[in-house]
């Protein structure tokens, strides 16, 4: 059959529509994007976004969040689709908007204004299903303890509930296990404090729902990716001054044991598994003659020993506490805090985004004046 022009003519409109999509699909492949950070910026203006940077264009930013009023902290989804954050709103609560980033579209994902609540800490499930956040109510002038709540991403009016129905369960800081269907958080009730393992479905008759560490730090510590063990501070007095060392509980055995030796010369305040639960990167400050003025980072194979830590990213100048691994476990993305700030300048110290790769030891810096990053995708 011979095909006219109108036919050509369609043929050819239908290829490149074809190739527009496969091409879209190919630059938009997750795994073929620019390894990415975000954060907060500036960190010492009144009012701070969302930003992003490439990390092979240190200095590089765009902004992603415009917010008049000021954004308080974000979370964006393993996939690098969306971006929650808690904007501040008018009425002296917290909201949480939801912005799609490939289209740059933004809009409210819980109505906390309207609730008169504060809506803080999102953070997204690995599988993207569920979204954690922390809320707490007003009472009267003032806001009481905050709770954990669950927004349902797979709904299309992004259903929000409780994670535990009992409203005297209270908490903050939720994470994820890496298969989404355990929820760990601080509880920040006085009586009794310490951390809240919830699992969303039950692991069998002889396992509970929810399981109780206890813990006077007021730190979440960190969830191995299986949601079966989970590392977290703990104080120690030692020579006449509280410090910090950590502990590691392992819910299958239901018991914990101490990771760091509280009778150590240490100050550990932070820990992070690797995404493969093979590594703990924690941070630590030495309190003999190591001694550094801020904590640094250490990382230690499971499967080594106990003493067997290895500074990355080492420089006494610098305070490191908060970092993220990468989706790959070979690179922190770090929040420093320079300890020698120039005097003659007269500017204050600023918080910086810091890179470290494991494989190179290469450890560069980002972006100056800036806090709590985080990779923009997994």
């Amino acid at each position: 059959m011979k095909l006219d022009k109108l036919d050509i003519a369609v043929f050819i409109i239908v290829a490149l529509c074809l190739m527009g999509v496969a091409i879209g699909a190919y630059l938009s492949d997750p795994a073929r994007q620019p390894a990415r950070v975000a954060y907060l910026y500036p960190a010492l203006a009144a009012k701070q976004n969302v930003w992003l940077s490439d990390i092979d264009k240190p200095g590089h930013q765009q902004q992603l969040t415009y917010s008049e009023r000021g954004v308080f902290d974000f979370d964006i989804s393993h996939d690098g689709r969306w971006l929650a954050y808690a904007e501040r709103a008018g009425s002296g609560s917290v909201t949480l908007r939801l912005l799609d980033m490939p289209s740059g579209q933004a809009r409210d994902l819980v109505d906390c204004a309207a609730l008169n609540a504060l809506c803080t800490a999102p953070v997204f499930s690995p599988n993207g299903d569920m979204l954690a956040y922390q809320r707490a109510e007003a009472l009267g002038a003032s806001f009481g303890l905050s709770r954990i709540w669950l927004v349902d991403m797979t709904s299309g009016g992004y259903e929000t509930i409780p994670l535990i129905d009992d409203n005297q369960i209270v908490g903050h800081s939720a994470i994820w296990s890496a298969d989404s269907n355990t929820v760990s958080f601080y509880s920040a009730d006085a009586s009794q404090p310490g951390i809240l393992i919830y699992d969303l479905a039950s692991r069998g008759e002889e396992e509970p729902q929810l399981r109780f560490i206890p813990s006077s730090h007021g730190a979440m510590g960190t969830l191995s990716p299986s949601g079966r063990q989970v590392i977290f501070p703990d104080l120690a007095f030692r020579d006449n001054q509280f410090y910090s060392h950590l502990q590691i509980a392992d819910l299958a055995e239901r018991e914990f044991a101490a990771f760091t030796d509280s009778n150590d010369p240490i100050d550990d305040v932070a820990a992070q598994f690797s995404p493969d639960g093979r590594t703990v990167a924690i941070a630590r400050r030495y309190t003999d003659s190591r001694w550094t003025p801020g904590h640094q980072v250490y990382l230690r194979d499971l499967s080594a020993g106990a003493e067997d830590w290895q500074a990355v990213a080492y420089d006494p100048d610098y305070n490191t506490s908060y970092f993220r691994w990468d989706a790959g476990g070979q690179r922190l993305v770090m929040q420093r805090f320079p300890l020698r700030a120039d005097a003659a300048s007269g500017e204050p110290a600023r918080p910086e985004v810091w890179i470290h790769d494991l494989t190179s030891s290469e450890t560069v810096k980002i972006i100056e004046d800036a806090y709590l990053p985080q990779w923009a995708a997994s």
